[in-house]
């Protein structure tokens, strides 16, 4: 049977005007917003090819050209769909998307459409297992629900604040109690919308801000003095002067609202693009968010909250849309409005006093001033093994040689389970030689990191302890831990504050070890099989080195991946906690505006 079906939907509304302050209290802030004008339209064009079905062990499953992701909730049929994101200005008005799906099919499915896997966690629990939901495999509509999906968000792309829109078409659905499907060659979208006259962002005076306790200041004019001489705008303001009020009014009920409240200001009466946070979260708050999956009270640590300034509307987004004091819910039915894109460049040196400070501050100061045309700087170490032994890939391998092609200017050097090298002294003898780059896929911990020969149960580990045989200089490396906890910010082992975290002591140490790393405050989950990473820790650990380009600053690489998840994992077809999670639990320990491979 054919037909044609047209959909024409209003969407996301902005409000026009001046300059507004909404409502005191906190579940709004200051909104920003210009007149808008009248645009062409936008279309996208979705080309499929009809569905091919083969029939399997675990059921059917269907393959789509031109539909390359597939539906990732645990226990929902494994359907392909595409995706597409447009980007306009900020300010931007979405008045309205037009969806036009042409000659609609219909065929019988001799099985059930396998269910998708679940996401498995990189922190050693086992689950996973394709168990079809009951709900929706008991149902006689169509699963998904349309066609097409979408939603919107305020964040940055190359430097600049835009709206996204972020476009999910799917060629084909599935009505499981019927044993139907449905499915289309060819879907278009037609988005109509209204444009801000004028750019919202305007002021120009600084690159970065810098925001540390008053016993830091001194220590940190070394590197304020290094930003100036290469062309950063660089301005320290500590964080009496924010709770005082010395540059802005002092809005937000709490001290990382306070913060944040004033990162915000200095968006749009400073200019500022990067945020460098310097202490731990005793020195330097850092929001703790209701998104983690696996624990009593589901809270993780989240600098990303500092990095999400606005809404879609351009509202401040305070991750607690319900104002109930708990940001950033994820549970239990409830959910705050939390966009997820980052509007500011954040990284965190969680130093725990002046020494860490200073060391960390040379470090800098020697990487980009001498790391620049350095042979060892084209190096790439990638480590991992079988993650999940007996399930599937051999996941970390797998991750690797994927994160290998997208660097093609760099010498690979492999330290898995295959190569036959992963092994403490082995990492520290290939580690000492220099690296630019260190991608880890597998497990990790607060204080190191481990992963599985080929199907076998005796893990490999890498303790904390084993850095003190770590000799790089300065030959520092920037590190993706695709793992578990090793950036969990209120871990100390056995309580000593000068042992913390492990992506951290990497950074902190004195004598070599990482420029950066970016890690996982909480456990962290991953999808990877036979085509590469699907989601999760492992789509943000290729996709931070896909971002790489030479002369890059660090942290654009990390918020690039960012918007690649956001904009290409479908939310409502993943699991919108582990969503939500991993990208507030994956945060930088270094320097924003860190000038990648140094300054020529």
């Amino acid at each position: 049977m054919k037909h044609v079906v047209m959909a024409m939907v209003a969407a996301l509304v902005m409000l026009s005007g001046a300059l507004l302050t909404a409502a005191p209290h906190h579940h709004s802030g200051t909104e920003v917003f210009s007149p808008v004008t009248a645009s062409p339209p936008e279309t996208i064009t979705f080309s499929f090819s009809p569905p091919e079905l083969h029939v399997g062990e675990e059921g059917t499953v269907v393959w789509v050209a031109g539909a390359d992701r597939l539906i990732g909730r645990a226990g929902a049929p494994a359907l392909p769909y595409a995706t597409r994101a447009l980007t306009f200005p900020a300010g931007t008005r979405i008045r309205e998307v037009v969806v036009q799906v042409d000659a609609v099919e219909r065929c019988p499915v001799p099985r059930d459409v396998a269910p998708a896997t679940g996401a498995l966690p990189l922190g050693g629990h086992r689950f996973g297992e394709s168990l079809p939901d009951p709900a929706v495999y008991s149902r006689s509509e169509l699963y998904p629900d349309g066609w097409v999906q979408w939603h919107t968000g305020a964040g940055l792309q190359d430097g600049e604040h835009v709206l996204f829109l972020s476009v999910q078409a799917f060629p084909v659905r599935y009505a499981p109690a019927a044993a139907e499907m449905s499915w289309v060659e060819k879907i278009t979208v037609e988005v109509r919308c209204e444009l801000p006259p004028h750019p919202l962002f305007t002021a120009d005076h600084y690159d970065l801000l810098v925001i540390a306790p008053q016993e830091f200041s001194e220590a940190l004019q070394p590197l304020m003095a290094h930003k100036e001489a290469y062309g950063v705008a660089a301005r320290l303001v500590t964080l009496d002067e924010i709770y005082d009020g010395t540059h802005f009014e002092v809005q937000g009920r709490d001290e990382p609202e306070r913060v944040k409240y004033f990162i915000k200001n200095a968006v749009e009466n400073w200019g500022v693009q990067y945020v460098m946070l310097v202490g731990n979260p005793e020195h330097v708050p850092c929001r703790e968010v209701y998104s983690y999956a696996w624990s009593s009270d589901n809270l993780q640590y989240s600098d990303h909250y500092y990095a999400d300034i606005y809404d879609a509307n351009m509202s401040f987004c305070s991750w607690d849309s319900n104002g109930n004091d708990r940001f950033g819910e994820v549970y239990d039915g409830q959910e705050d409005a939390v966009d997820l894109y980052a509007d500011v460049h954040v990284g965190r040196l969680s130093c725990s006093g002046r020494e860490e400070v200073e060391t960390v501050v040379d470090k800098i100061i020697a990487y980009e001033s001498g790391a620049h045309g350095q042979d060892w700087f084209d190096r790439m170490i990638l480590l991992g093994g079988d993650t999940f032994p007996g399930w599937g890939v051999y996941e970390g391998e797998v991750v690797n040689a994927h994160v290998a092609a997208a660097m093609p200017g760099f010498e690979h050097v492999f330290i898995q389970m295959q190569e036959g090298n992963f092994l403490p002294h082995r990492i520290n003898q290939l580690w000492s030689q220099g690296a630019g780059f260190v991608s880890y896929s597998g497990h990790g911990f607060e204080y190191g990191f481990g992963t599985y020969p080929h199907d076998s149960r005796w893990m490999i580990a890498y303790y904390t302890p084993y850095l003190l045989a770590m000799r790089n200089g300065e030959k520092l490396s920037i590190v993706f831990f695709d793992a578990c906890l090793t950036a969990k910010l209120d871990y100390y082992m056995l309580g000593l504050e000068d042992v913390p975290c492990f992506a951290w002591c990497l950074v902190k140490k004195a004598d070599g070890g990482a420029i950066a790393t970016i890690g996982a405050t909480e456990s962290a989950t991953t999808t990877v099989d036979e085509g590469g990473p699907r989601g999760q820790a492992g789509y943000m650990n290729l996709h931070f080195f896909m971002a790489y380009e030479p002369g890059i600053n660090l942290a654009d690489m990390l918020v690039a991946a960012q918007n690649d998840y956001l904009n290409d994992v479908a939310r409502g077809t993943a699991d919108q906690r582990l969503y939500v999670m991993t990208v507030e639990q994956f945060i930088l320990l270094g320097d924003p505006i860190l000038k990648v491979g140094g300054y020529p």
